[in-house]
């Protein structure tokens, strides 16, 4: 019989008494069996009114504001784009923080140049803008393909082999075995030859704003107007063919590595000797690299040879400018298999797990124990007996994906990404078939960041140069590479893989 409304009060506050008073097994059994005898209405009001209104609690709103971002930091951007759409407490909340959308900016390989002065919308802008960038990267890159060449203008039936492409903003240059030197601007989409400068037999080119250096075959070196083209210095010298230069122009000198084994520093404009350094390569010069030194008035280089040998070593100028006669050596690797790489920040990176082993008047002896890691050195000053002195020391290492493939090749290297040639067969999402790949691996996040097919192959077996590197230290809201790859072909012409502007 139903209970007048008083009664049905009194028995309701009793029942109420009695059921906190139960246990918890109790009150569950309670609970079942009270909606056991319950009927349609009374179910669909706990469905659709006391559950959603009670039980689905705003539990962002509840904590403090620190561990809100921790939790949202877990997330990526889908699910904070679907989180928006639960309520719009949350909506508002993930919109303005600032530092959930920097972190996943972080985790697509960004760096923002000045966190402090972004806003929340505008960290959100960044995001969204290079998640498209990377979600469109391969499918950019097929559509952003173009050769070149020398001759492509010429009604020529003689064409000559190109080598020893080089890269500085906006120029590509390539040497010819018709021993002239050609240079291109491509910052357009479309390559303009804009200049060829008659040199020599070419080895190896650099140039800068001002002047082109070349390393020939015929056992010299040459510094060329890059204006005029006229030769500005001839450095003679060698006996064998040079292989390397490297100018520096804050010191005026000139260094150049030879077949001959022998690293020889020139005066850069009167083409004088001024040292040769004999004491630690027996293979080819292969590479010849200067260093940013923490000391004044000090020259510091990275050499390498075809035998695999890596050294660091320091030079010092005397109160005259001279260079001294003294030579230290600051690190030696025996018997490396993949050429170091100088990183934008002065780091030298060597694609091997190497220990120290022994340290003989400040040099320091190291072995590879193996390919998975890549090394990072740094030269830095000490105060040793009251005397500065130059110090060459591992800072990191860093594991490499087991995933990436053994046959590889490191092409570049910064704070964040390392770019590997890999020369296996590589099938794209379509299913093509390509001979090698570009594998770029994120150091921070130690994973492949993104695997793209490389579209030309050098007969030669040398793996693409990359253009711009910017972005090797991290991506940021300027510096997404539009001239990316460079790879010499066969038939004298220059492929240039770009990407998006």
């Amino acid at each position: 019989m139903p209970l007048q409304e008083e009664e049905f009060d009194q028995w309701l506050d009793s029942f109420v008494q009695t059921f906190k008073e139960l246990k918890d097994e109790q009150k569950t059994r309670t609970l079942k069996a009270v909606l056991e005898l319950c009927s349609c209405e009374q179910l669909t009001y706990l469905t659709q009114v006391f559950i959603p209104g009670s039980c689905q609690i705003d539990f962002l709103s509840h904590l403090p504001n620190d561990v809100v971002i921790k939790i949202l930091k877990y997330l990526d951007g889908k699910s904070l784009k679907k989180c928006r759409k639960v309520c719009k407490s949350w909506n508002k909340t993930i919109n303005s923080s600032k530092e959930v959308w920097l972190h996943q900016f972080w985790k697509l390989g960004g760096q923002v140049l000045a966190p402090s002065s972004i806003t929340g919308k505008e960290a959100r802008k960044l995001y969204w803008h290079q998640y498209q960038y990377k979600e469109k990267f391969n499918e950019d890159l097929d559509k952003a393909q173009f050769v070149f060449g020398p001759y492509d203008d010429e009604d020529n039936d003689e064409y000559y082999k190109l080598k020893s492409t080089y890269f500085y903003k906006p120029y590509l240059a390539a040497g010819s075995e018709d021993r002239s030197v050609y240079f291109w601007d491509t910052t357009t989409g479309i390559a303009y030859l804009v200049k060829v400068i008659e040199a020599h037999s070419i080895c190896q080119i650099k140039f800068d704003k001002e002047f082109l250096y070349t390393a020939s075959y015929d056992n010299t070196a040459a510094c060329w107007n890059l204006e005029s083209g006229q030769q500005h210095s001839r450095f003679v010298g060698h006996v064998n063919a040079v292989m390397c230069i490297e100018p520096i122009r804050s010191l005026k000198i000139v260094l150049t590595g030879s077949a001959d084994s022998t690293i020889k520093i020139w005066d850069h404009d009167s083409g004088e000797l001024l040292q040769t350094l004999v004491k630690f390569h027996s293979g080819w010069i292969k590479q010849v690299r200067a260093l940013n030194s923490p000391l004044p008035d000090h020259l510091v280089i990275l050499s390498c040879d075809t035998k695999g040998q890596i050294c660091v070593w320091s030079k010092f100028f005397d109160q005259d400018r001279t260079l001294s006669h003294e030579h230290r050596m600051l690190l030696n690797v025996p018997f490396c298999l993949s050429s170091p790489i100088v990183t934008n920040n002065g780091l030298v990176c060597i694609p091997a797990d190497i220990s120290q082993v022994d340290v003989n008047n400040s040099t320091v002896n190291i072995i590879q124990s193996g390919r998975g890691v890549l090394s990072f050195f740094s030269v830095t000053a000490e105060r040793r007996n009251g005397n500065e002195t130059l110090v060459c020391s591992c800072v990191q290492k860093v594991p490499l994906p087991s995933s990436l493939s053994e046959s590889r090749t490191l092409i570049g290297a910064g704070r964040r990404f390392a770019v590997f040639h890999v020369t296996e067969d590589y099938i794209s999402e379509e299913g093509d078939l390509y001979p090698s790949s570009l594998c770029i691996v994120d150091l921070e996040l130690k994973e492949i960041y993104q695997t793209s097919p490389v579209f030309h192959e050098s007969p030669f077996g040398e793996p693409p140069i990359l253009g711009e590197t910017d972005w090797l230290d991290g991506f940021n809201e300027r510096n997404h590479p539009w001239q990316l790859l460079i790879t010499q072909m066969g038939d004298c012409h220059l492929s240039l893989t770009t990407g998006t502007k």
